[in-house]
């Protein structure tokens, strides 16, 4: 292993972070060789190229942290200014290691991978499961070419589809696990199917308003999938249920109100954003920064309604609010954190996730305490 490999993997172990089971496999399936020559590395994005700066580029390689290989689904051309939208990446190595820790994978079982991205999932899986028994399909036929080379360097040659993830895979179902590196608002019904009775889904899952979780589902014998939330997990979401990045117009700009809540109450803490997702549904949250200072915006595109609150001075005892439509888009979020408080502020371990056909439902300490349909 290179030195940059080693100082990751003994990061993690130390953290807690990376398993006994899989860090063999970590050891032989280096991170480097799955990144791209050019990429964007960090929250800031900023470029990374082998052939100009290699040492940063390997630094970058074995960081705890995403790079970002594609934007705008392949318009921005890497190495050039960040897009609008990270549209394929390699996620940061410690939430790699706790979803395979958390997919309970043993030797022999057949899994489906959604969304094959830089490839290093897969190979990981294949290291430990052997290629017969991984699957791993990608939407993206250009991001796709480039893991079906990056695995077959490494050694490695999984089943590789060119496919819509949410339709997973039939030919090679029933699986024992489905593993998805990405976000769904809903899990689609062809996961479910394909997953042999006892099986899991692993995958992140969202709301409108940002709350990214990973949930473990279980699928009984009626075809049911019913699981607790495990960790945070801010992953892309899976391309055909993107939402619409398109705000209310503020129509009604009058002031409507104070509010006490403080922006880290709510959404800064992420079982009370969690809550407050679940009980204002169907509401795009965004942040804004100016010489005013942050502003909130809330929008329902749908029924057109909106609610702002700038915190310009968050040191104050209430806030401005404003809001307009036929929704009262920050009455809800109040009357939703009150909900929260009153049930002694549970965390976000405590929630689960039933899906029967059509309808998700969520609920909190036993699948029969249904908190919402979401």
């Amino acid at each position: 292993m290179i030195k940059q490999q080693t100082r990751l993997l003994d990061e993690l172990a130390a953290a807690g972070r990376l398993s006994e089971a899989w860090r063999p496999h970590f050891e032989r399936v280096p991170r480097h060789e799955f990144v791209p020559e050019i990429a964007w590395f960090g929250w800031d994005n900023r470029v990374i190229s082998r052939a100009d700066e290699p040492d940063a580029w390997f630094d970058a390689a074995y960081a705890d942290g995403p790079i970002v290989t594609q934007f705008d689904d392949g318009k921005v051309l890497p190495g050039s200014v960040p897009g609008l939208s990270p549209s394929s990446s390699l996620s940061m190595p410690r939430i790699v290691a706790r979803m395979l820790d958390a997919a309970m994978i043993v030797d022999g079982m057949r899994v489906l991978e959604i969304g094959t991205g830089s490839g290093w999932s897969a190979a990981l899986l294949a290291d430990r499961l052997g290629d017969a028994n991984v699957t791993t399909v990608e939407i993206d036929t250009t991001i796709l070419r480039a893991a079906q080379q990056a695995l077959r360097q490494a050694g490695y040659a999984p089943t590789t589809v060119a496919a819509d993830g949410t339709g997973g895979y039939a030919a090679h179902a029933p699986y024992d696990r489905v593993l998805a590196t990405c976000s769904v608002y809903r899990v689609p019904p062809a996961w479910i199917a394909q997953t042999r009775p006892g099986g899991y889904i692993v995958t992140p899952w969202r709301l409108a308003m940002p709350s990214g979780l990973l949930v473990r589902l279980q699928v009984d014998e009626d075809g049911a999938a019913s699981g607790s939330f495990v960790c945070p997990a801010w992953f892309m979401v899976t391309r055909n249920q993107r939402r619409s990045t398109d705000q209310v117009p503020m129509t009604s700009p009058a002031l409507d109100g104070r509010t006490s809540l403080r922006r880290g109450e709510v959404f800064q803490n992420e079982s009370a954003q969690f809550a407050v997702a679940v009980l204002v549904p169907n509401c795009d949250q965004w942040t804004d920064s100016d010489d005013a200072g942050v502003t909130v915006r809330l929008d329902d595109v749908a029924s057109g309604s909106w609610a702002a609150v700038t915190y310009g001075d968050e040191s104050g005892d209430d806030f401005a609010v404003r809001q307009g439509g036929p929704r009262r888009l920050w009455d809800e979020v109040e009357a939703a954190y009150a909900w929260w408080q009153d049930a002694g502020r549970p965390e976000y371990t405590r929630f689960g996730l039933t899906v029967d056909g059509t309808t998700q439902r969520l609920w909190i300490d036993e699948p029969a305490t249904v908190v919402a349909n979401v």
